[in-house]
Parts: C-alpha cells; structure tokens; sequence
C-alpha cells in the first residue's frame, strides 16, 4: 500500500481481546490503560492515510501486567496466617483477662471468709457474751474493739489490693511505710525505710502487689512480735533483672538452721508464686535478715505487665 510522501497520517490503537473498537490517538502518541487485571495483552497499532486505507496488518506489541505483591498467592497467605494469629491471640487475651477476674473475685471471696468473717464472728460472739453480763465487761469490750480494728484493716486491705490506681510500686512502698510504721511504733521499734527513686517508674499487677505486701506484713509482724529489736531496716531496691525487698533487726535472732516456723514456710510459699529467692539469715544474739530477690525480666509479661519500668 502507498502511503504517499509528506501525507498526514492518523494512527489508531485496540488492545486485543479488550477494545472491541479501534481508538483514534492522540498528538501525544502514547497510549494509556488504566485498571488491567493482571495477565499478558497485545496492542494492536494501525496507520490510516489520507484515503482512510488502514496498514495491514497492523503493528503489534506484547504487553505483561504481573500480579500486585499483595494479591500473590505466598502474600495472602501470610496475611491470613496473620489475621488467624490476631484473632487467636485476641481470644487468649480475653480469657486471661476472663481468668485473672475469675481469680480476683475467688480472692476476695476467700479473704472475705477467712479474715472479715472469722473477725466478724469473732466480735458477734464476744457481744453476746457481753450482752449477757450485768455489768459491762472492759476487758471484753476492749477486745472487741481489737477485733473491729482488725476488720477495719483486713477491708482496707482487700480494697487497697484491688484497686488499679495502686499498681505502681511507690504506692506499694507507701503502704508498706505506713503499716510497718503503724506496727512497730508501739512496740518501741525505730523504722528505717529506704526506696531508690527508680522504683515509682515500676507497675505491678495485682497479683504481685498482694504477694509482696503479705510477705512483707508476715516479716514486720515477726519483728514486732518476736524480735525485740530496736531498730528495723526496710529497703527496697530495683536492679537491672529484680526487685529486692530487705527486713532486718537489730534484735535477739533465731537459729535459722532449726526449721523454720509456720509464718516463714508461709512466705516461703507466696515466694515461689513470684518465681522469686527467699533468703532468711538470722542467729541468736545478732538479729536477722530476711530477703526477697523477684526476677523482673521472667515475670514482667505475667505480673508486672508492658508497663514494667
């Protein structure tokens, strides 16, 4: 076919098995497709002269389309494997979240039962006692206010456990500070308490901050009670890998190589809930120590959490 010298020609383009129509192009000369499924096309691109004569056959170019990355089959499937890990770890959190409630409310219905009820009991028992008499009995009136004082600390306790805002450990050292404050005072007991300024960055789950702080009760109760000291040391520090929690005396000591007493197997055995060291060091005649070394690093995801300083 004669396409002439110097004659304008008009240029058309279809992409086969697409465009059922030739389309006429533009001055620009180039050509555009928008929104190709993924796949291998052929342009098709015929020249028309002045006479409206098309080139036959016309021009070809073979065009591939590859498949978006995330579309690719290796990609939806890690996208699905995913999705299923988001879901199954959205169900394990919510039933530990499920569980750790369970837990929380069997808790404060045991220290309902064992502590306020039996104090409770105690007291109606004691008032009817009392009621009975003539004459009112002081010394039996004396005891029950003892007893309500106790039922007044155990609920301050159970409530102070459970409450969120207290899950930072400055709050637990405050409390601490109070109640060793509180019990060795009338004793006659100087308290020296001691917190590095690191230890307010660290939160604590509820679990852990009950633990701690009826270890620490038993020991400030012992040295009250059984070590005739006059003077009481309490530190708590933060290290890279744990908390350490320190009571020592200045007092009369026990042979620690006898066995140890019901209150110390009883912290021995809330230590081991804490995955924690409990190292006991006394004897006669030169006070005693008692150690609570608790691994941060290994307890951080279940009692202290992301927020762990």
């Amino acid at each position: 076919m004669e396409l002439g010298m110097g004659r304008s020609l008009e240029y058309q383009y279809k992409l086969e098995g697409v465009q059922r129509e030739w389309q006429a192009l533009d001055n620009e000369r180039s050509i555009h497709f928008a929104s190709l499924a993924p796949g291998s096309y052929r342009v098709l691109v015929r020249a028309i002269n002045t006479d409206g004569i098309p080139t036959d056959p016309p021009a070809s170019v073979d065009l591939f389309v590859a498949t978006p990355v995330w579309q690719r089959w290796w990609s939806l499937t890690l996208m699905a494997i995913a999705l299923a890990l988001g879901i199954y770890g959205g169900h394990r959190r919510r039933m530990r979240q499920a569980l750790e409630l369970e837990r929380v409310r069997m808790r404060i219905a045991t220290d309902l039962h064992d502590d306020v009820g039996a104090s409770l009991s105690q007291v109606a028992i004691m008032s009817e006692v009392v009621s009975r008499g003539e004459a009112p009995d002081r010394k039996m009136l004396a005891e029950i206010a003892g007893a309500s004082r106790e039922v007044l600390q155990s609920m301050s306790e159970i409530v102070w456990a459970i409450d969120p805002s207290h899950d930072r450990l400055n709050d637990l050292a405050r409390r601490m500070r109070w109640f060793a404050g509180e019990t060795l005072s009338g004793c006659g007991v100087a308290l020296h308490f001691s917190l590095e300024e690191r230890a307010p960055e660290i939160r604590l789950g509820i679990d852990a901050r009950r633990q701690v702080f009826l270890i620490f009760k038993e020991c400030v109760n012992n040295l009250a009670r059984h070590a005739r000291a006059c003077n009481g040391y309490i530190a708590m520090k933060v290290g890279p890998d744990e908390l350490l929690l320190e009571v020592q005396d200045d007092g009369c000591g026990f042979d620690a190589a006898e066995g140890a007493g019901h209150g110390l197997r009883n912290m021995a055995v809330r230590a081991r809930a804490l995955n924690a060291a409990f190292e006991v060091e006394s004897h006669p005649g030169k006070g005693s120590r008692i150690c609570l070394r608790i691994p941060l690093k290994q307890r951080r995801r279940r009692l202290w959490g992301s927020d762990t300083a």
